[in-house]
């Protein structure tokens, strides 16, 4: 008996020893395995950090493209993303940001339009903008109908354990598992046209006025687009940003829009890598006129 119950002690110390090493683990991961999310984690430990520039760049892949986040400037910072962080995570690396590079004094959030109809709804949210932005203080500042439509889409649970999310960072297998559950689950439409979400609507402002507060100026800049039929009708999406009061930040701009060749993009939004290696301090320009 009492051999018995050693080992049952011995069991119990073992199993208490493991689970404390896996959660130290899935708690202190600086880099994640599968490679989800790098140039996210990469934005946010370069917003975290004091750039000595006096401007910074935000935006989507495609931004991403035009001013890599790998590369050093010495006119502003680059730390775009992807249109999966959406906009509040646009927001958060922003916030990051200004709190590093008080001397910052210009930030240019770099987009194509179509990323402004990003509510949220992108199948790889969870990856690129929950595991990285969401956690304790953040759940706490973001609006509480973004909070909701993140405990709808992919599981109160999900969102708020942490050791959960870095334990489906880490293994590519059990994310997949999830993201396709999360699919089948519930599906949203996707927005019909180019509009803002409500999810733009609320961080711009907050963008905005985050700005205001530390005496910088935001600048909303559209990225080149493919030539081809119906992009050149904006109607709407100017009257959306007229009736949201957004014409400060936005600054004519549909009138910016720079339209290259169909076949200089490899999917319709993103440029070839022959097509940037050519023509990127033109793209670039045009990006920023």
């Amino acid at each position: 008996m009492e051999k018995f119950i050693r080992k049952i002690i011995l069991l119990m110390i073992t199993s208490s020893i493991s689970a404390v090493i896996f959660m130290v683990i899935m708690t202190n991961t600086d880099t994640n395995i599968t490679g989800l999310a790098v140039e996210v984690f990469y934005a946010l430990d370069k917003a975290g950090r004091n750039s000595g520039l006096p401007a910074v760049y935000l935006g989507d892949s495609v931004c991403n493209q035009v001013f890599p986040q790998t590369e050093n400037s010495d006119e502003a910072a680059y730390i775009g993303c992807n249109n999966a962080i959406t906009p509040c995570g646009t927001w958060l690396l922003l916030k990051e940001y200004l709190e590093h590079n008080p001397q910052t004094k210009e930030a240019y959030y770099i987009i194509t339009p179509g990323s402004l109809g990003n509510n949220m709804h992108i199948n790889h949210t969870y990856q690129y903008f929950v595991i990285p932005f969401i956690n304790g203080e953040t759940l706490k500042i973001i609006a509480p109908e973004s909070r909701e439509l993140l405990y709808h889409r992919f599981g109160r649970f999900f969102v708020n354990n942490r050791y959960v999310k870095n334990f489906l960072l880490n293994n590519n297998y059990f994310m997949e598992k999830y993201l396709q559950y999360i699919k089948d689950k519930d599906t949203p439409e996707r927005p019909t046209g180019l509009r803002l979400s409500r999810a733009s609507v609320i961080y711009l402002n907050e963008m905005r006025k985050l700005c205001e507060e530390n005496g910088v100026k935001l600048h909303v800049r559209p990225l080149p687009m493919a030539d081809v039929p119906g992009r050149h009708v904006w109607g709407d999406f100017d009257s959306e940003i007229k009736s949201n009061g957004f014409e400060d930040i936005f600054e004519d701009f549909t009138d910016r829009i720079t339209y290259y060749p169909e076949d200089w993009f490899r999917d319709g939004v993103h440029f070839k890598k022959e097509i940037l290696e050519q023509h990127l301090e033109e793209i670039r320009a045009s990006a920023l006129k």
